[in-house]
């Protein structure tokens, strides 16, 4: 049986871990919020830019994704000189194709190229689409974008006006998760919203890093040419991470827009957001090794609960103090994230409360999960992820 003594030590450190964490959680994520605003203040594309060339946009589709027919409506009422759709699939019995094929028919005037092409060329089956859709593109610049994507009338126009500089070969845009209906959507939006969207930000601000956003890509041929195209991409799960790389090391410059697209994330299911996130935590274990270690402080959950066992432990007064001192600390979190919504024009409401905590304890558990997974079910595939995210399929004997 553990002595009195003992257990005093072991509350103390409980609840001064659990603090330190939390206040940790607040100074990291604060940090990173003022990265965003400084980003969203210097990063804007221009609508005026008198550069604009054609541009192919090619969008790799599989399933219906929330507000498809919606989000790509928005595509096709671009404020653009000139350029083209190109839906790339892997079958045309794909429900994502009529879709397609609807909005195409409601605007005759705009060139769309439907192209189907079930080869899979690597285990990346969104680089396989990718790489079909390009073969058929016909124009010098490339908007590659999901099908969950919606866009404004000036997305275009302020995308290519990063282009003007001719050392630009790769502009990705952030993005904002909009629409959800379902609990698990909304827990998964503010996600979204506040820890990645903020984090992305910090990387490129405080870090410098190139972190490239896969659900808006606009890239020049020629870069992508220079990179060998997407056969270095086909075997990986982080092929926008991987793609932005391999432009800099080409020696173009890479640019994060901070005019952001709308995603809409309507009504997924809690499975589905789960393995979602999953495979996303696996491929950051992989692509930062020891700095992943890092995002233990991306959820204020944990801490607290090891401050709170703590400060039940302490018991009277002192253990009370101990648990409000933690729910501020919560609490000066949750402000951060309403501050950092409100300059994007977003709420975060009383309401939001409940799904601000289902949402940090599901992060909290999301690091573990990234931490000890080693595969991922993704289109169809059972697959292990490797170094650098590179993909294996799971059963299948690799020689060397």
């Amino acid at each position: 049986m553990m002595s009195t003594t003992g257990a005093a030590i072991a509350a103390l450190l409980f609840a001064a871990v659990g603090l330190g964490g939390l206040l940790l959680s607040v100074l990291s994520f604060a940090i990173a919020a003022s990265a965003l605003r400084r980003h969203r203040r210097k990063s804007r594309g221009s609508a005026r830019s008198p550069f604009l060339p054609p541009i192919s946009i090619v969008k790799p589709l599989s399933g219906l994704d929330d507000e498809l027919a919606r989000n790509l409506e928005s595509f096709y009422r671009l404020d653009y000189p000139e350029f083209e759709l190109v839906f790339s699939f892997a079958r045309e019995s794909d429900p994502a194709f009529a879709v397609a094929r609807r909005a195409a028919d409601a605007h005759p005037d705009i060139r769309t190229v439907f192209v189907v092409d079930p080869r899979e060329a690597g285990l990346n089956a969104k680089v396989n689409r990718l790489a079909a859709g390009v073969r058929r593109a016909r124009h010098a610049y490339f908007l590659f974008s999901d099908g969950n994507v919606h866009v404004e009338r000036d997305f275009l126009r302020r995308a290519i006006s990063f282009f003007e500089d001719p050392r630009v070969g790769l502009v990705s845009n952030l993005f904002a998760a909009a629409g959800a209906v379902t609990l698990a959507s909304k827990v998964e939006s503010l996600h979204l919203n506040g820890f990645l969207q903020a984090g992305t930000a910090f990387l490129v601000e405080a870090l410098g890093r190139t972190c490239v956003v896969g659900k808006s890509i606009l890239m020049s041929r020629e870069a992508l040419n220079a990179i060998g195209g997407f056969a270095p991409l086909q075997d990986h799960l982080a092929e926008d991470f991987l793609l932005g790389e391999k432009t800099r090391e080409a020696g173009f410059a890479v640019r994060l827009s901070a005019d952001e697209v709308d995603t809409a994330e309507v009504g997924k299911s809690a499975r589905s957001a789960w393995s979602r996130h999953r495979r996303w935590a696996i491929l950051r274990v992989r692509l930062g090794g020891l700095s992943y270690s890092s995002e233990l402080l991306a959820s204020p959950a944990l801490w607290f609960a090891a401050a709170v066992s703590g400060a039940a432990l302490i018991g009277g007064r002192a253990g009370i103090g101990i648990a409000c001192a933690g729910a501020t600390l919560w609490g000066a979190r949750i402000a951060v994230e309403a501050r950092l919504a409100a300059d994007a024009g977003r709420t975060l409401s009383a309401s939001d409360l409940p799904i601000v905590v289902i949402r940090d304890v599901a992060v909290a558990a999301l690091f573990w999960a990234g931490l000890l997974g080693r595969r991922t079910r993704w289109r169809g595939r059972e697959l292990s992820v490797g170094a650098g995210t590179l993909l294996r399929p799971v059963g299948r004997r690799v020689l060397a």
